[in-house]
Protein backbone atom coordinates (compact mmCIF):
# COMPACT_ATOMS: atom_id res chain seq x y z
CA UNK A 1 0.00 0.00 0.00
CA UNK A 2 1.08 3.73 -0.66
CA UNK A 3 -0.07 6.53 0.69
CA UNK A 4 -1.67 9.36 -1.45
CA UNK A 5 -3.24 12.49 -1.56
CA UNK A 6 -7.13 12.17 -2.39
CA UNK A 7 -8.09 15.73 -2.58
CA UNK A 8 -6.39 19.20 -1.10
CA UNK A 9 -7.85 23.06 -1.09
CA UNK A 10 -4.94 25.43 -2.27
CA UNK A 11 -4.91 28.29 -0.01
CA UNK A 12 -6.19 30.67 -3.18
CA UNK A 13 -9.24 32.39 -3.07
CA UNK A 14 -10.17 33.77 -6.55
CA UNK A 15 -12.81 36.74 -7.47
CA UNK A 16 -15.76 34.89 -8.34
CA UNK A 17 -17.94 38.12 -9.82
CA UNK A 18 -14.67 38.46 -12.42
CA UNK A 19 -14.64 34.72 -13.27
CA UNK A 20 -18.40 34.91 -13.46
CA UNK A 21 -18.10 38.35 -16.04
CA UNK A 22 -15.27 36.77 -18.70
CA UNK A 23 -17.59 33.52 -18.44
CA UNK A 24 -20.57 35.56 -19.64
CA UNK A 25 -18.81 37.48 -22.32
CA UNK A 26 -17.73 34.63 -24.15
CA UNK A 27 -19.98 33.93 -27.12
CA UNK A 28 -18.43 31.00 -28.27
CA UNK A 29 -20.63 27.58 -29.35
CA UNK A 30 -19.67 25.47 -26.59
CA UNK A 31 -18.39 21.66 -27.89
CA UNK A 32 -20.37 18.72 -26.43
CA UNK A 33 -17.83 16.25 -23.91
CA UNK A 34 -16.67 13.65 -25.99
CA UNK A 35 -16.69 10.74 -23.13
CA UNK A 36 -20.51 10.80 -23.78
CA UNK A 37 -20.63 7.01 -21.90
CA UNK A 38 -19.27 8.97 -19.02
CA UNK A 39 -22.41 11.23 -18.67
CA UNK A 40 -25.84 11.88 -19.12
CA UNK A 41 -27.59 15.06 -19.83
CA UNK A 42 -25.61 18.20 -21.01
CA UNK A 43 -22.19 18.28 -20.46
CA UNK A 44 -19.91 20.68 -22.72
CA UNK A 45 -16.58 22.54 -22.73
CA UNK A 46 -14.27 25.57 -24.16
CA UNK A 47 -11.19 25.32 -24.67
CA UNK A 48 -8.97 27.97 -23.46
CA UNK A 49 -5.83 25.94 -23.59
CA UNK A 50 -6.07 22.97 -26.14
CA UNK A 51 -3.62 20.64 -28.54
CA UNK A 52 -2.91 23.31 -31.40
CA UNK A 53 -4.77 26.09 -29.87
CA UNK A 54 -7.55 24.05 -31.27
CA UNK A 55 -11.25 25.31 -30.35
CA UNK A 56 -13.14 22.15 -30.91
CA UNK A 57 -10.20 19.58 -29.50
CA UNK A 58 -10.76 18.84 -25.92
CA UNK A 59 -8.60 16.39 -25.63
CA UNK A 60 -6.44 16.93 -22.22
CA UNK A 61 -3.70 14.07 -23.49
CA UNK A 62 -0.84 14.58 -26.28
CA UNK A 63 -0.25 11.48 -26.92
CA UNK A 64 1.25 11.88 -30.54
CA UNK A 65 3.57 15.09 -29.06
CA UNK A 66 1.76 18.21 -30.47
CA UNK A 67 1.71 20.85 -28.36
CA UNK A 68 -0.45 22.29 -26.36
CA UNK A 69 -1.02 25.92 -27.15
CA UNK A 70 -3.55 28.62 -25.55
CA UNK A 71 -6.59 29.42 -27.58
CA UNK A 72 -8.01 32.92 -28.70
CA UNK A 73 -10.30 32.76 -26.04
CA UNK A 74 -7.25 32.92 -23.28
CA UNK A 75 -6.44 36.43 -24.16
CA UNK A 76 -10.32 37.17 -23.52
CA UNK A 77 -10.37 36.08 -20.60
CA UNK A 78 -7.54 37.72 -18.78
CA UNK A 79 -8.30 36.76 -15.10
CA UNK A 80 -8.66 33.25 -16.13
CA UNK A 81 -5.27 33.48 -17.75
CA UNK A 82 -3.44 35.03 -14.61
CA UNK A 83 -4.95 32.36 -12.40
CA UNK A 84 -3.47 30.05 -14.84
CA UNK A 85 -0.28 31.92 -14.73
CA UNK A 86 0.21 31.58 -10.79
CA UNK A 87 1.23 28.04 -11.14
CA UNK A 88 4.22 27.81 -12.44
CA UNK A 89 4.85 25.06 -14.39
CA UNK A 90 4.13 23.07 -18.03
CA UNK A 91 0.63 23.35 -18.94
CA UNK A 92 -1.67 20.71 -20.90
CA UNK A 93 -5.02 21.78 -20.99
CA UNK A 94 -7.10 24.28 -20.01
CA UNK A 95 -11.00 24.26 -20.38
CA UNK A 96 -14.14 25.28 -18.72
CA UNK A 97 -16.59 22.87 -18.28
CA UNK A 98 -20.28 23.18 -17.93
CA UNK A 99 -22.19 20.43 -16.57
CA UNK A 100 -25.74 21.80 -16.93
CA UNK A 101 -29.06 20.99 -14.79
CA UNK A 102 -30.37 17.86 -14.28
CA UNK A 103 -26.64 16.32 -16.09
CA UNK A 104 -24.88 13.66 -14.01
CA UNK A 105 -21.76 12.32 -14.82
CA UNK A 106 -20.91 8.65 -13.95
CA UNK A 107 -18.73 6.81 -11.60
CA UNK A 108 -15.61 6.62 -13.35
CA UNK A 109 -11.45 6.93 -13.23
CA UNK A 110 -9.11 8.82 -15.24
CA UNK A 111 -6.27 6.46 -15.19
CA UNK A 112 -2.81 7.63 -13.95
CA UNK A 113 -4.61 11.07 -13.91
CA UNK A 114 -2.81 12.13 -10.46
CA UNK A 115 -0.29 14.46 -8.38
CA UNK A 116 1.70 10.98 -7.84
CA UNK A 117 1.88 10.44 -11.67
CA UNK A 118 3.25 13.55 -12.66
CA UNK A 119 0.28 15.42 -13.62
CA UNK A 120 -2.27 17.31 -11.32
CA UNK A 121 -5.91 18.44 -12.67
CA UNK A 122 -6.79 21.94 -10.70
CA UNK A 123 -10.47 23.02 -10.43
CA UNK A 124 -11.65 26.32 -9.93
CA UNK A 125 -15.89 26.63 -9.40
CA UNK A 126 -17.15 29.39 -11.62
CA UNK A 127 -20.97 28.68 -11.26
CA UNK A 128 -21.85 26.20 -8.52
CA UNK A 129 -25.17 25.57 -6.58
CA UNK A 130 -26.17 23.35 -3.05
CA UNK A 131 -27.14 20.52 -5.02
CA UNK A 132 -24.22 19.56 -6.82
CA UNK A 133 -22.75 16.51 -5.83
CA UNK A 134 -19.08 15.78 -6.40
CA UNK A 135 -18.02 12.36 -5.01
CA UNK A 136 -14.45 10.79 -5.08
CA UNK A 137 -13.46 7.55 -3.88
CA UNK A 138 -17.45 8.05 -2.48
CA UNK A 139 -16.73 10.76 -0.09
CA UNK A 140 -18.67 14.23 -0.78
CA UNK A 141 -16.73 17.57 -1.24
CA UNK A 142 -18.21 20.43 -1.67
CA UNK A 143 -16.28 23.00 -3.34
CA UNK A 144 -17.27 26.41 -3.33
CA UNK A 145 -17.35 29.54 -6.73
CA UNK A 146 -13.89 30.81 -6.26
CA UNK A 147 -12.17 28.13 -4.30
CA UNK A 148 -9.00 26.06 -6.12
CA UNK A 149 -9.12 22.97 -5.78
CA UNK A 150 -6.70 19.85 -6.58
CA UNK A 151 -8.51 15.71 -6.90
CA UNK A 152 -6.75 13.06 -8.05
CA UNK A 153 -8.85 11.46 -10.72
CA UNK A 154 -7.00 8.61 -10.77
CA UNK A 155 -9.74 7.68 -7.98
CA UNK A 156 -13.08 6.95 -8.86
CA UNK A 157 -15.20 9.94 -8.78
CA UNK A 158 -18.96 11.08 -9.88
CA UNK A 159 -20.94 14.19 -10.49
CA UNK A 160 -24.92 15.07 -9.82
CA UNK A 161 -26.22 18.74 -10.51
CA UNK A 162 -29.41 18.01 -9.18
CA UNK A 163 -29.86 21.96 -8.87
CA UNK A 164 -31.55 24.73 -11.15
CA UNK A 165 -27.74 26.51 -12.24
CA UNK A 166 -25.26 25.34 -14.31
CA UNK A 167 -22.00 24.09 -12.41
CA UNK A 168 -18.96 25.91 -14.32
CA UNK A 169 -15.59 24.93 -13.64
CA UNK A 170 -12.01 26.39 -14.47
CA UNK A 171 -10.12 22.93 -14.64
CA UNK A 172 -6.40 23.05 -15.65
CA UNK A 173 -3.94 20.43 -16.22
CA UNK A 174 -0.11 20.83 -14.80
CA UNK A 175 2.70 18.68 -15.17
CA UNK A 176 3.62 18.35 -11.58
CA UNK A 177 7.64 20.09 -10.92
CA UNK A 178 9.37 20.95 -7.80
CA UNK A 179 7.35 24.11 -7.64
CA UNK A 180 4.48 22.60 -7.43
CA UNK A 181 5.53 19.59 -5.21
CA UNK A 182 6.57 22.94 -2.52
CA UNK A 183 3.17 24.06 -3.44
CA UNK A 184 1.07 21.01 -2.62
CA UNK A 185 3.77 20.24 0.62
CA UNK A 186 3.34 23.71 2.11
CA UNK A 187 -1.04 23.22 2.47
CA UNK A 188 -2.55 23.03 5.63
CA UNK A 189 -2.54 19.62 6.85
CA UNK A 190 -6.15 20.79 7.62
CA UNK A 191 -6.92 21.53 3.61
CA UNK A 192 -5.37 18.09 2.40
CA UNK A 193 -7.00 14.23 2.89
CA UNK A 194 -4.84 11.25 2.16
CA UNK A 195 -5.56 7.93 1.17
CA UNK A 196 -3.99 4.41 1.03
CA UNK A 197 -4.05 2.64 -2.35
CA UNK A 198 -2.43 -0.07 -3.99
CA UNK A 199 0.78 0.04 -5.14
CA UNK A 200 0.52 -0.75 -8.71
CA UNK A 201 2.84 -0.09 -12.19
CA UNK A 202 2.69 3.54 -12.72
CA UNK A 203 2.92 5.52 -15.62
CA UNK A 204 6.21 6.82 -14.99
CA UNK A 205 7.78 3.48 -14.17
CA UNK A 206 6.56 2.39 -17.60
CA UNK A 207 7.75 4.76 -19.84
CA UNK A 208 10.51 4.30 -17.83
CA UNK A 209 10.95 0.52 -18.88
CA UNK A 210 9.18 1.09 -22.27
CA UNK A 211 12.80 3.46 -22.88
CA UNK A 212 15.06 0.65 -21.50
CA UNK A 213 13.06 -2.60 -23.69
CA UNK A 214 13.98 -0.36 -26.42
CA UNK A 215 17.59 0.52 -25.73
CA UNK A 216 18.09 -2.92 -25.59
CA UNK A 217 16.76 -3.68 -29.00
CA UNK A 218 16.28 -7.11 -29.27
CA UNK A 219 12.79 -8.72 -30.52
CA UNK A 220 11.65 -9.56 -27.14
CA UNK A 221 12.15 -6.47 -25.62
CA UNK A 222 10.65 -4.30 -28.13
CA UNK A 223 7.93 -6.78 -28.66
CA UNK A 224 7.90 -6.29 -24.47
CA UNK A 225 8.31 -2.21 -25.09
CA UNK A 226 5.08 -2.63 -27.38
CA UNK A 227 2.94 -4.07 -24.94
CA UNK A 228 3.44 -1.90 -22.75
CA UNK A 229 3.15 1.33 -24.81
CA UNK A 230 -0.84 -0.44 -26.18
CA UNK A 231 -1.21 -0.03 -22.66
CA UNK A 232 -0.58 3.30 -21.51
CA UNK A 233 -2.77 4.32 -24.98
CA UNK A 234 -6.09 2.20 -23.23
Amino acid sequence: MKTIIKYLQLPFTFSAEKLQAELSALNEQWVRHYNTNDYEGDWSALPLRSINGSLTNLFADNRNGTAFMDTILMDQCPYMKSINQQFACEHKATRLLNLKPGAIIKEHRDRELGFEEGEARIHVPIITNPQVEFYIDNERVDMKAGECWYMNFDLPHRINNFGLTDRVHLVMDIVVNDSIREMFDNVDPGRKKMTKVKDRFTKVNREKMIEQLLAMNTPVSVNMAKELQNQLLN
